[in-house]
């Protein structure tokens, strides 16, 4: 199961709270879906919004942090993402609007009433270790939905525990329910066989990484994926890995195994030489970081919409491990469809 630290303020925690649901946006964003994903504003942050909520899914496990706070919870995702600028009021008449129109509904898990102090994240090397995704995120700057993983998650409801003793009855939910809303499907750019933007190629993948979409090629049996994250950071500064996944399984052994790490770097255009170094860099640091040294553990894993003969000498080349880089083209054949296709199969 994934889970996710979304971000609020001593004034929108409130109505996240009492009515159970979160969204995201600007002071200045638009009010329709259609100018959302428009390629126009790809300089805008609403894409990089949509697509960081475009992995979330029904289920998901979710953290409120309220700056200044520390983090709320413990909610879970209640409906998938869907736009709407309804104004939303508590009963104390604070109130959440058309700034925030990309929304989900949540739904109380355990209430405790004391936050986590952000502090607590990092007062021991254990928990140092365990937050290095938090810590590396909220280094690169504000982002409205962050993906953490199952290790910092389950640390989260720790800490909760620890600090509050057990969870307590909360009697002011007032779960809100849109008069109207706009179920957000991801589109891709009509530009012919290539995606207009690589946020639109990666928005497609996160939406359809768990279901018959053609991508089980490529990453292996979906009820295997136990987490991914888009824009997974790995350095204070401005680098992330296009798509991280973890892989386990409970097929061979008496406790779950995760056995495989994919790391996903996307071009939208064709794939160059130094790509392929880039994404060796991102694999070695996985290998280190997360999987304690041991590389035949990952997956590298380039697609773009083509692939040089040089990037391909490149690739098949290279001596990180023994399963080598997996090339993959992708082309958009209609508005709503890509199709992949293994490079050597």
């Amino acid at each position: 199961m994934k889970a996710h630290v979304l971000i609020t303020s001593a004034e929108t925690f409130p109505v996240c709270r009492d009515r159970l649901f979160w969204g995201i946006g600007t002071p200045d964003c638009p009010l329709t879906f259609e100018e959302w994903v428009d390629p126009a504003n790809s300089r805008k942050p609403y894409l990089k919004m949509l697509v960081d909520m475009i992995s979330v899914s029904v289920g998901d496990l979710i953290f409120l942090y309220e700056r200044q706070a520390g983090f709320h919870g413990v909610y879970k995702v209640a409906s998938p993402l869907f736009f709407d600028t309804e104004n939303v009021i508590n009963k104390d008449n604070l109130s959440v609007g058309s700034q925030w129109p990309l929304r989900i509904k949540l739904e109380n898990v355990y209430y405790f009433p004391k936050p986590v102090p952000e502090d607590l994240l990092f007062s021991t090397p254990h928990y140092e270790n365990i937050f290095w995704i938090w810590a590396y995120r909220k280094s690169q700057g504000p982002r409205g939905c962050n993906t953490i993983t199952p290790e910092a998650a389950e640390a989260l409801v720790e800490l909760l525990v620890k600090i509050n003793g057990t969870d307590t009855k909360y009697d002011r939910f007032d779960a809100y329910t849109p008069p109207e809303s706009k179920t957000v499907m991801f589109p891709l750019a009509k530009n012919g066989e290539r995606v207009a933007l690589e946020d639109f190629l990666r928005g497609y993948i996160l939406e359809h990484l768990q279901d018959e979409s053609g991508l089980e090629s490529i990453f292996g049996p979906k009820e295997d994926i136990e987490w991914y994250a888009n824009n997974a950071p790995y350095h204070i500064t401005q680098k992330n890995i296009d798509i991280l996944v973890f892989h386990k399984n409970f097929r061979y052994t008496s406790v779950p195994l995760r056995y495989k790490y994919s790391v996903v770097e996307l071009k939208k255009d064709d794939a160059l030489p130094k790509d392929v170094s880039q994404l060796l860099r991102y694999s070695l640091w996985v290998s280190g970081r997360l999987a304690n040294g041991e590389a035949e553990m990952i997956q590298p894993i380039l697609i773009a919409y083509n692939f040089s003969d040089e990037t391909i000498k490149k690739a098949k080349a290279a001596d990180f491990n023994e399963r080598g880089i997996v090339l993959v083209k992708y082309k958009a054949i209609s508005e709503g469809k890509i199709i992949f296709e293994n490079v050597g199969e």
